[in-house]
This record gives structure tokens, C-alpha cells and sequence, in this order.
């Protein structure tokens, strides 16, 4: 094998290691920083190890280093375009947790997430490590790993391009967050509205009482009860979000294509 080829063969391996890191430190759990940076490299290197083999390219040995570098950009868009899609639902599933503990005033009562390594919501909290228990017993992280594949296989490397349909996908998807969590959340915050109407409605039969005040363990006792209740209706639409990935990830590698 020649130099040009062995050159071809590593320029080629690097286009593919930074698609596969880049959709890699989109999802939350090796986005933390309790994760060590060596861990994520490696488990990037392995992946675009084992799929090297169905990479198509249409690209030459680049002795310009700042072409090179145009390449690996391109490379880790697209592969934070596919992580930016999956991390909606994650997002999701976040928010349904901060508007819940708003509603019930838990909205103040944040713990150091050391995941984030931000302030979060206990719910918050809670309907992260739901949605990520969720992602992983679906098998949605093997969805990831052959959406990324067929993105080799569609996508040759160095041949992203950029459109409006692409960037109005996105909008819309980033649109759709509060619906999805309203969704996973509906349950709960229909509850904790009508219990807010009820002692509203009391507040003004009985307004020398401090309603608001004294309902506040009602409305935390309400909200425990009710996430207990229907964990059989918010980890499917979960499992339905997560499920859907497939599909985008075809509608965002083809728009992209």
C-alpha cells in the first residue's frame, strides 16, 4: 500500500471518528463530565472502528490542512445534528419535570445534578433518570448506533450540505419541546391545575383562611401520588418519542444528503 493510500485510509478514519464523537457528546449521559474524556474517545474510536467498512467517499488525500479541517467541520455538524435530535426528547422529558415542580413548589428545591453539574428540580431529576432508563431498556441507544450507520452509508463523508428544509426541520422540532413535554407530563399537570382551581375556588368561599399557603403539602402529596400512578402512562409516550428517532434520523441524513 502506498502513502497516498495509507493517508486516504487515516484522513478517512478521522472524518468518520468525528461524526461518531460528535453524536456521542449530544446525549446526555456522555455529555457529563462524570464521564471521563477517555472513556468517550475510546468508545468513539471503537464505534468508528467497527463501522469503517461502510463508509463511501467521494473526497481526495487533502494535503491542505485547512481543507482538512473544513472536513472534519462538516463531519461534526452532522454528527451533532443527529445528537441534537435525540437530545429534544431528553430535553423534554426535562422540562415536564420543571413546569410539574412549578406548579407543585418544588420549583425551589434544587440539588446539584452531577450529571449537568447545574441546579435541577428533584421532578426534574426524577424524569431525567425515567427518560434515561427508558432509552436504554428500548434499545434506543442500538436505534443511535444504525442511524449513525446509515448515515455512513448514505452520507459520504465530507459531502454534508446545508439547506432550508434542514434548518426548518430543526425549528420545528425544537418547536415541538413543550408539546412532548406536556405530553409526558399530562397526567400530572392536569391534576395539579384542577387541584389549584379547587382551593382557589376555596380561597374565595373562605377568604380569612391563607388557602394558598396551607395547600402546598397537599399539592407535593398530590404530585408524588400521581408521578406513582402514572409512570404506566408517562414511560410509554416516552418509549413512543424515543421510538420515533428512527424516522428523523432518515428525514434529518436525507435533507442533509
Amino acid at each position: 500500500m502506498t502513502d497516498i493510500a495509507i493517508t486516504f485510509e487515516m484522513q478517512r478514519f478521522l472524518l468518520v471518528f468525528f461524526r461518531v464523537a460528535a453524536v456521542l457528546f449530544m446525549i446526555p449521559l456522555f455529555a457529563s463530565r462524570s464521564v471521563s474524556a477517555a472513556f468517550k474517545g475510546g468508545l468513539s474510536l471503537m464505534i468508528a472502528y467497527l463501522l469503517y467498512d461502510l463508509v463511501k467517499t467521494h473526497t481526495v488525500v487533502q494535503q491542505d490542512p485547512f481543507l482538512l479541517f473544513i472536513l472534519c467541520a462538516k463531519e461534526v455538524f452532522l454528527g451533532a445534528t443527529i445528537g441534537f435530535v435525540v437530545r429534544l426528547v431528553f430535553v423534554s422529558a426535562s422540562m415536564s419535570g420543571e413546569i410539574i415542580a412549578l406548579q407543585a413548589g418544588l420549583g425551589f428545591a434544587r440539588f446539584m445534578d452531577p450529571y449537568s453539574q447545574q441546579q435541577v428540580s428533584v421532578l426534574e431529576q426524577i424524569k431525567n433518570l425515567i427518560a434515561l432508563l427508558v432509552f436504554f431498556v428500548i434499545d434506543a441507544h442500538h436505534m443511535l448506533i444504525k442511524g449513525i450507520a446509515y448515515s455512513l452509508q448514505e452520507l459520504p463523508v465530507g459531502a454534508v450540505s446545508l439547506n432550508s428544509s434542514l434548518a426548518g426541520f430543526l425549528v420545528k422540532a425544537t418547536g415541538s419541546i413543550f408539546g412532548s413535554a406536556f405530553r409526558i407530563g399530562a397526567p400530572i399537570i392536569v391534576t395539579l391545575f384542577l387541584v389549584e382551581l379547587a382551593f382557589g375556588m376555596l380561597s374565595r368561599m373562605i377568604p380569612q383562611a391563607n388557602i394558598f399557603v396551607d395547600a402546598i403539602p397537599v399539592k407535593i402529596l398530590i404530585t408524588v401520588l400521581m408521578l406513582g400512578m402514572s409512570l404506566g402512562y408517562i414511560v410509554p409516550n416516552m418509549s413512543s418519542l424515543f421510538r420515533g428517532l428512527e424516522t428523523d434520523f432518515i428525514r434529518v441524513i436525507r435533507m442533509m444528503g
